[in-house]
């Protein structure tokens, strides 16, 4: 049999409406693959230390992401020139770009104060000057993989398009998944990683504290585990416990963590992932 050409029906209506489809799936998939591992990953991970709402990153960004990247994909696919498509990825990489900055530093904030009232007061984020900078490098390694994803995009869906197989038809998002699980990777370590290694002192010195509450532990140990840290507060201290990032420095170096115990909500300041000191800031009633 013939092998069916995509030259000759290119123009007719069934076939661009299907290429327009494909685009919106294509997008789609890079959007929802980076959010996965902007913020996915990090979810995961912060389950695993008892951060607080640690999935709320992820729930608000992976929609407009995957709305972004539909749009994106749909409007590249229309138009259907690669140097154009270019273009269109370059803006969605400025997209995903502020979300990853803007999403742990500004957004997540706001929704978890709506979320417990109690954390309003509680939490003092900042958006310094310096993030500006960090949003420039967010863009340049995005904008690699966005250019990557806008050269790609016309030729490999093209061929998908026409193609008779299920692999042939998946390929090319398979391609983007790689690539966008890349970039969503750099992402986390970027800002994510940096919000989330003082909670996972926090943790394993309270963890340490309550496996050996009551007993001797050596001086050396002692200070290993920065359990001085815990001193004011170890009465408050209870192996139910949720974290949350509470403020940082300009750098993300000096970070407070809020803790919250059964009986009070406690804050301890982090630097360089080194737990300082803690001190009760709340009741909970």
């Amino acid at each position: 049999m013939k092998p069916y050409s995509s030259e000759l029906p290119a123009d007719r209506p069934d076939v661009q409406r299907s290429k327009h489809i494909y685009g919106i799936w294509f997008g789609a998939v890079v959007g929802l693959t980076f959010s996965i591992f902007a913020w996915g990953v990090d979810a995961y991970r912060l389950t695993q230390i008892n951060g607080l709402y640690p999935w709320l990153k992820f729930l608000v960004g992976v929609l407009p992401c995957m709305i972004v990247g539909g749009f994106t994909g749909w409007l590249s696919a229309r138009v259907g020139k690669p140097l154009f498509a270019l273009f269109f990825w370059a803006v969605a990489a400025s997209v995903f770009a502020w979300f990853t900055v803007s999403l742990p530093m500004q957004i997540t904030p706001r929704v978890v104060g709506l979320l417990e009232p109690a954390l309003k007061d509680l939490l003092h984020y900042t958006y310094y000057e310096q993030f500006s900078f960090r949003f420039g490098i967010a863009y340049v390694w995005l904008l690699i993989f966005a250019a990557l994803a806008g050269l790609l995009q016309i030729p490999l869906s093209d061929s998908a398009v026409f193609s008779t197989s299920v692999f042939g038809r998946i390929s090319p998002m398979l391609v983007m998944m790689v690539l966008m699980a890349i970039g969503g990777s750099t992402m986390d370590n970027l800002n994510n990683e940096l919000l989330r290694a003082p909670i996972d002192a926090i943790n394993s010195t309270t963890q340490f504290f309550v496996d050996h509450r009551g007993e001797h532990i050596e001086p050396l140990q002692t200070r290993q585990m920065h359990l001085a840290s815990l001193r004011t507060i170890q009465d408050l201290v209870t192996p139910e416990r949720k974290f949350i990032i509470s403020g940082y420095d300009e750098f993300l170096g000096d970070v407070q963590v809020l803790a919250r115990f059964q009986k009070a909500w406690v804050e301890c300041e982090v630097l360089y992932n080194q737990p300082l000191s803690c001190k009760q800031v709340s009741n909970i009633p």
